[in-house]
């Protein structure tokens, strides 16, 4: 039943994804923790959301921006592998509680006026970004959407937004999942469990893009900005208890 309830969950998780851009890392790991256990997690939730961008890459391969692929690329592979290799013998409390308040700071965005950026994101801007990006989440299991405003200011469309970020995407937890296995964190539950909660993501991410199809950019813009400020929230209360110890000896 707890399984049950888990893939479910995963299921809207992914609608929601597909919707906002990004997300489903941070939205399911206190999911996947059920079942597995936190050491288990990023592994997970590597395989799961691999599976669940090559969807979106199919459904929105002809919208993918691929010079921006192009600057992604070389920073994607050298960062999660760096960040998987780190991901054993670091504390990531305070990494976790840095990106929960950058994900919450977007919520200014939600009535700003469109008017023009003082800085024009370009796209060679994406390299240093998918580097330090990439190998936070090989760190930590996720980072969730910290690049979208990114490819908002870029001015990218919503359907470019999600192939591009998912040809990336599967980049990443290809090398990372690499790494991973590696390093000794993946076994036959990791992969079972991986491959159910992706199977899930793959009819998720069709439904979602029916829904998108009908929604207007503003709208889209919003629900970005939205998920953002959820993961940054869920990211900060996964880790209350660091929190409160910090405030305890202050």
């Amino acid at each position: 039943m707890t399984l049950i309830l888990v893939l479910l969950g995963a299921f809207v998780v992914f609608i929601l994804s597909t919707l906002s851009g990004g997300g489903a890392s941070l939205l399911l790991m206190p999911l996947v923790a059920v079942v597995v256990g936190v050491r288990s997690v990023a592994p997970v939730m590597t395989i799961s959301i691999g599976l669940g961008s090559i969807s979106k890459v199919i459904l929105f391969w002809k919208h993918i921006d691929w010079n921006l692929f192009k600057w992604l690329f070389p920073s994607t592979v050298i960062g999660s592998i760096l960040g998987a290799n780190m991901f054993a013998i670091l504390s990531t409390e305070y990494l976790q509680l840095l990106i929960g308040l950058l994900l919450i700071s977007t919520v200014f965005q939600f009535n700003k006026k469109e008017t023009p950026a003082k800085f024009k994101i370009k796209a060679w801007h994406f390299a240093p970004m998918g580097l330090v990006v990439s190998f936070l989440s090989g760190l930590i299991g996720g980072v969730g959407p910290l690049m979208n405003s990114a490819y908002l200011g870029y001015g990218i469309s919503k359907e470019s937004l999600l192939g591009t970020r998912s040809a990336n995407a599967i980049l990443l937890h290809l090398t990372k999942i690499v790494s991973y296995a590696y390093l000794g964190f993946v076994n036959g539950e990791v992969i079972q469990y991986g491959l159910m909660i992706g199977l899930s993501s793959l009819l998720a991410v069709y439904a979602g893009k029916i829904v998108l199809a009908k929604m207007s950019t503003i709208i889209f813009r919003k629900i970005v900005v939205a998920s953002m400020v959820l993961s940054g929230g869920l990211m900060l209360w996964k880790n209350l208890p660091f929190i409160q110890e910090i405030l305890q000896n202050i």
